[in-house]
């Protein structure tokens, strides 16, 4: 008796789950029921698209837990070019379509490389300029292009960010200079750089010492370290040296330390070097004025080269007879014909420019008698 009320009841409640069963498949489903309301396209997906194997408890209700390449359901999975980023799916997208895409920042209060660290969402590529991690520094929530630093509220030096690590500093192949990069260089660009020397008052060795500011390279001229007495503010070259407000002689200078001097070649002398050069350059040479007291005889006029009397190279003449200096003797004792003058001892004639020969244009005696 008990075992057939038994199966009456079973009976009864297998034909009363299969009633609701029909009646519930024949109407619409009221998914908000579940706590999960369907909107955008999941309401026109078909049940079996989440309920994978009839499933219908414990499912995820976040994006991520569908979306996502670990979850059983794996659908619409992000691709492999997806930003990277760990945040989740409706953080950015809507469930209309994943086409449609837009980070709302304005909830963040953060630093943007809380996200923005190359893990959690985009970061700084490689070829990145040197910066410090605070992107908003120079982009904006909208976009990362076009990127723009606002310098107008930085009150600091330059190089205190622009120091190679926090954001770009000098390259290798800068110019010598100090780090005062205002100096030079605008907020706008790097390029065009000018630096106002207007404002210094202090020598040019001050900064042009090859430290603080490019210096005299291994080639330069010798020279003093007065940059302004051949060089202008405007560039190194064309450079000039004035000479008309020099009153010393040359060699104060062109001693070969503080300017360029005589090389070891040179003619030796101790004359200064406007007797022989120009201020405008040192070739070509001007000829040599033997004009003076000193300079034995009369040879303007037939301009013997300088080794037929300075066979040493030297200012200081090697004298053939230097009892006779500076007279013609001196030089021409042996040219002296005893015959051709009376007989007479040369010790009487020693000047023979001065007696009877005359240089130009060839030696010849003021008295017909006389041949040359």
């Amino acid at each position: 008796m008990k075992k057939t009320i038994k199966s009456l009841i079973a009976t009864f409640l297998l034909l009363f789950v299969h009633m609701s069963f029909a009646q519930t498949s024949d109407e619409e489903f009221d998914h908000s029921k579940t706590g999960f309301i369907l909107t955008g396209q999941h309401t026109i997906l078909e049940c079996e698209a989440c309920h994978i194997r009839g499933i219908f408890k414990g499912l995820p209700q976040t994006c991520e837990g569908c979306h996502e390449r670990v979850s059983q359901i794996a659908s619409s999975i992000k691709p492999i070019t997806h930003i990277q980023t760990n945040a989740s799916c409706d953080d950015c997208h809507t469930d209309n379509a994943w086409s449609i895409v837009r980070m709302d920042h304005s909830e963040f209060t953060g630093s943007c490389f809380t996200c923005h660290n190359g893990v959690k969402a985009t970061g700084k590529p490689v070829n990145h300029i040197q910066s410090s991690n605070a992107c908003d520094d120079c982009h904006l929530s909208v976009s990362w292009i076009p990127a723009r630093f606002d310098h107008s509220d930085v009150t600091a030096q330059c190089v205190t960010c622009h120091n190679g690590t926090t954001a770009t500093g000098k390259t290798i192949d800068h110019v010598q200079s100090g780090n005062v990069c205002d100096d030079c260089h605008t907020t706008n660009a790097w390029v065009p750089a000018r630096f106002d020397h207007d404002q210094v008052t202090a020598n040019c060795f001050t900064c042009h010492n090859g430290t603080t500011a490019t210096g005299k390279h291994t080639a330069h001229i010798s020279s003093s370290n007065t940059c302004e007495d051949c060089h202008n503010t405007a560039a190194w070259i064309p450079a000039q040296f004035d000479h008309n407000n020099i009153t010393s002689g040359c060699n104060t200078c062109h001693n070969g330390v503080t300017a360029t001097g005589m090389d070891a070649n040179h003619f030796i002398t101790s004359e200064q070097c406007d007797v022989c050069h120009r201020t405008t350059a040192w070739i070509p040479t001007l000829i040599f004025d033997h004009q003076s007291a000193n300079y034995p005889g009369d040879h303007v006029g037939s301009n013997p080269a300088c080794i037929d009397c300075h066979t040493s190279n030297s200012q200081t003449i090697s004298w053939p007879n230097a009892s006779y200096k500076p007279e013609c003797a001196a030089c021409h004792e042996s040219d002296y014909r005893r015959d051709k003058h009376e007989n007479l001892s040369i010790s009487g004639l020693i000047d023979c420019a001065g007696t009877c020969h005359k240089p130009e244009p060839k030696h010849r005696v003021t008295d017909s008698r006389w041949d040359p």
